[in-house]
């Protein structure tokens, strides 16, 4: 997808951040990954294969992403599984749970339904809204980057395909900016 809707991994990772965090530049990787034979041993293999590197999981996780975009394997906002999934977040005052249980009744409101799951407590509680067609909305909150401040992200999961994306991520950025 290349209307901006999604950044690639390469826009999002940058390749002296993922030199200074893993030892290797995403080149020297992708390279590595090709050698144990990356393009068909799957997700999974190639993500374990990194974290016996040596190379903390989120890093692995996102090396693994990018290799498999720079090979042709997946297109930005496309999960291992097949499906495309976007976000959105925004960064307000607050408390986690207070925060929460402002947002909560906002998007209850926007998808015409009470969450089918909520998680409270820990670092990043959280709604979801599963929809009939299996799609679902994800809405966490964490501590944001100044005190005293939320970052509330919302994701659009298991989306159908690419087209979809574009429309949901307008919904996405359409409920934040209700908020």
């Amino acid at each position: 997808m290349t209307d901006g809707t999604v950044r690639s991994n390469a826009q999002g990772m940058a390749a002296d951040n993922v030199l200074a965090a893993t030892g290797r530049t995403p080149d020297d990787w992708y390279a590595r990954i090709d050698e144990i034979d990356g393009r068909t041993i799957g997700h999974a293999a190639i993500a374990a294969w990194i974290v016996e590197q040596g190379v903390e999981p989120w890093w692995a996780q996102g090396v693994t992403i990018g290799y498999e975009q720079a090979r042709g394997l997946r297109i930005p906002g496309q999960r291992s599984d097949g499906s495309f999934a976007v976000s959105a977040s925004r960064q307000v005052p607050g408390e986690r749970e207070t925060v929460l249980d402002g947002v909560v009744p906002v998007c209850t409101t926007a998808f015409g339904f009470a969450p089918t799951s909520e998680r409270r407590g820990g670092k990043r509680p959280s709604a979801r809204w599963t929809f009939p067609d299996r799609e679902s909305v994800l809405l966490t909150t964490e501590d944001g980057s100044r005190a005293g401040t939320v970052r509330i992200a919302v994701q659009r999961e298991r989306l159908t395909g690419p087209d979809r994306m574009p429309d949901a991520k307008a919904e996405l950025q359409d409920l934040l900016a209700a908020l």
